[in-house]
């Protein structure tokens, strides 16, 4: 959880542009980033990882 809300805060995309590539909510970003981790399912949490990672692996 800490991998992926430490690529998010140094994602060069907004945090909206990170939800919509994923196809979440932005409010669960937002969540995310907050701290309230149990507003995600294991399901958005891997799918927001792998967004993550295919975003930074074309750097």
């Amino acid at each position: 959880m800490r991998i992926i809300t430490r690529h998010i805060a140094v994602s060069e995309l907004a945090s909206r542009d990170i939800a919509r590539q994923a196809g979440l909510p932005v409010q669960k970003i937002s969540d995310l980033l907050a701290g309230r981790l149990e507003h995600l399912n294991i399901d958005e949490l891997h799918q927001l990882r792998s967004t993550l990672e295919a975003q930074t692996s074309f750097h």
